[in-house]
């Protein structure tokens, strides 16, 4: 097992009568890089703060490297932030810059020389080390801000949401770039983001916050495809939620009634008890859904259908999304379901129009199942 290089112990942060985070525990392991997802006020920038030193907590104990964080400054901790907006020095060109934390704690010159073109090597800045930052791009400048942390040799690198600020493809070209510097680093990363496409393509872990606590922590895998609760589901993707009861449990097989129709589902022994509300997820992606014309017109395609039984509804819209397209479904009890197509491989048209008939059904399996909560 790696060695563990930051622990949250039951860290609570309150202002007045306000509780931003609330009994936080976390184990951070040396190399990882971990994400903390959440919306807007969930706390999570907040945890970023306390670990930084920016913050005292109001109960619990922040770790680092084995030792406790109490009392210690921001400037006496093994972190850098890389904060959203860079905070880099505008009348310092690049070289300055990243140079400017190494002078501070008194290193020699020529120490400084040879840790600061390592660094910009490492962010590919090295030809860009005498221009000034006011000058350079929005990639250019998020890079800089790395390269100024990075130089510290800090045991764990904290980044506030960096790439909110970039368009879209350069947001997805630094995302790769800093999965691979964190690689070739060995540093420990925690990332704060709001993003889910952003956390899920460079984490190892994510841990999901919602009201001042953790959610879910897990692989990003694992958080997608089986959401431990109703509010994580929702949050880190689209998501089908179908009311059931259920109404048999036979070994490893769960009989819930949803939509009017019992559905076998695949759940380990004794989870549910005849007469339990329960969830049904399903990911739009993960259902499959045929016009009752072709299902009437191809037996083949009949009998292939699935075994799950099919719910019948109309389709409402479809929206365009590139590769792909959204079937906004009404079933005949009224409940909305989204369903992902892709095009077809010869003509990339749309198969799908307003006003057909459909059924829907899903691979078992395929689904999850949670408790019932409001």
């Amino acid at each position: 097992m790696a060695e563990p290089v930051l622990e949250l112990r039951g860290v609570s942060k309150r202002y007045g009568e306000a509780v931003a985070v609330d009994e936080v525990s976390l184990t951070v392991e040396r190399g990882e890089f971990l994400t903390i997802l959440g919306p807007s006020g969930c706390g999570k920038t907040t945890v970023l703060r306390l670990i930084a030193g920016f913050e005292q907590p109001s109960a619990g104990e922040i770790v680092l490297e084995g030792r406790s964080m109490a009392g210690v400054p921001p400037e006496r901790r093994a972190v850098n932030t890389v904060f959203q907006s860079y905070a880099l020095f505008p009348h310092m060109n690049v070289f300055d810059n990243v140079a400017f934390g190494l002078r501070m704690r008194g290193f020699a010159p020529t120490e400084v020389r040879r840790r600061v073109l390592d660094a910009l090597r490492l962010v590919h800045l090295e030809d860009l080390a005498t221009r000034m930052v006011d000058r350079l791009s929005g990639g250019q400048q998020q890079r800089v801000a790395i390269a100024r942390a990075v130089v510290n040799e800090p045991a764990v690198l904290l980044l506030d949401e960096p790439l909110s600020a970039l368009d879209y493809r350069l947001r997805k070209r630094m995302q790769i770039e800093l999965k691979h510097l964190q690689r070739s680093l060995g540093i420990t990363f925690v990332l704060v983001t709001h993003d889910q496409e952003e956390a899920f393509s460079m984490s190892d872990r994510v841990a999901v916050m919602n009201q001042g606590r953790i959610a879910q922590l897990d692989t990003p895998t694992a958080i997608y495809e089986t959401p431990a609760n109703l509010f994580v589901a929702r949050f880190v993707g689209e998501i089908n939620v179908l009311p059931g009861v259920v109404v048999g449990c036979v070994e490893h097989m769960t009989h819930v009634e949803v939509e009017g129709r019992v559905i076998p589902l695949s759940t380990p022994p004794g989870c549910w008890q005849v007469g339990n509300k329960v969830h049904v997820l399903l990911r739009p992606e993960d259902l499959r859904v045929e016009t009752l014309r072709d299902l009437d017109e191809d037996p083949e395609l009949r009998a292939s259908f699935g075994r799950v039984p099919a719910l019948l509804g109309v389709v409402e819209e479809t929206v365009y999304k590139g590769a792909t397209y959204d079937v906004i479904l009404r079933l005949d009890s009224g409940t909305m379901l989204t369903a992902t197509e892709f095009f077809n491989e010869d003509d990339e048209t749309v198969y799908f129009r307003p006003g057909d008939r459909v059924a829907v059904t899903w691979v078992q399996g395929w689904e999850t199942v949670l408790a019932y909560a409001p």
